[in-house]
């Protein structure tokens, strides 16, 4: 049943990462017995069984963190190898070590089971993420001149359509292409329709800069909230929480950084320190108090969120915070 899942798992995260190919995986096993939590990076998985997996793993340096309850037992970073697993395992005695680097996929398939090993004749069934038709900057860039020409919006839409039937478009990709556009609500429609296809969907929300009005933002950030997705979510990287960092920062009130930061988050898991953060740019407590409340689901870290309170001066908006967390 194990190796079902493993598989299912590894069918949705390659098609989730298509635009990832050359990613690795880490996985961990703890030998002591008690409950621990593991951080790499910015994703966080706890466990009272002692094996912890990441997937999608692109940073080749990453950041290993193992907690003891909220002691912190190890710190510190590990290499790990593009499109291959590294088996780690660890022990308060003996400390990390690694036990196997094994390829992700073999005879164009995906060729390991729930844990440490191939499975039998590498026969998965699951086939490495791609791109159709390779969406390269050569033919990226010959959509973009027919897009130039075509003199009307909905031409140009049938034309970006067209295209994306066989081809994935970047965040950035498709700002570049809502700037050939002379109505906002074209423009709106195009990034809806888009959505499916974004290889960096966590970015998505950035798109809003590229409407003229105020109702056509406030309408894109809902469409996103209302349409978040279903698949396994990674967590939010350094770099994608300093982008959001800085698009809260331009918002001159406090409801539309609550906007930005809910429409980031469907798609990318933050963690709380990270809230915490974005909570310091807000002008008024009880409007970070929202957000927070907001934000409570969809980070890594819950069992931390109540260090929160600290963020909050008035002792009203502390305990308002704790009552909430005390109610889940």
């Amino acid at each position: 049943m194990k190796t079902y899942i493993l598989l299912g798992m590894a069918l949705l995260s390659a098609h989730l990462s298509f635009s990832q190919t050359n990613n690795a995986e880490v996985f961990l096993q703890i030998e002591d017995r008690g409950n621990f939590t593991v951080y790499l990076d910015n994703e966080l998985i706890g466990s009272s069984k002692g094996r912890f997996r990441f997937y999608d793993v692109d940073n080749t340096s990453p950041s290993l963190t193992i907690l003891q309850g909220n002691r912190r037992i190890f710190n510190g970073r590990i290499n790990v190898r593009p499109e291959q697993r590294l088996v780690l395992t660890y022990t308060l005695r003996s400390g990390l070590k690694t036990i196997k680097e094994l390829k992700i996929y073999r005879n164009g398939q995906y060729a390991l089971n729930d844990f440490d090993n191939y499975t039998s004749s590498y026969n998965t069934g699951v086939v490495p993420p791609t791109i159709p038709n390779g969406n390269t900057g050569n033919q990226f860039n010959t959509l973009l001149l027919l897009v130039k020409k075509e003199p009307f919006d909905d031409g140009k839409i049938k034309l970006i359509q067209a295209y994306t039937v066989n081809s994935y478009l970047s965040t950035a990709q498709v700002a570049i292409l809502l700037k050939n556009f002379s109505q906002d609500d074209k423009k709106l429609f195009l990034a809806k329709s888009l959505a499916p296809i974004i290889s960096d969907l966590q970015n998505y929300y950035t798109l809003k800069e590229e409407f003229t009005f105020l109702s056509s933002k406030d309408e894109f950030l809902i469409f996103l909230n209302d349409s978040k997705s279903s698949g396994r979510k990674r967590g939010m990287s350094a770099t994608t929480f300093e982008q959001l960092k800085q698009s809260v920062k331009r918002e001159a009130f406090d409801d539309d950084k609550t906007k930005v930061i809910q429409a980031s988050i469907q798609n990318s898991v933050p963690s709380t320190i990270q809230i915490g953060e974005l909570l310091k740019l807000y002008s008024f407590e009880d409007k970070a108090l929202v957000c927070a409340k907001m934000a409570y689901n969809f980070v890594s870290d819950q069992q931390r969120y109540f260090t929160l309170k600290d963020i909050f001066k008035f002792r009203s908006n502390q305990d308002s915070l704790l009552e909430f967390l005390g109610q889940k």
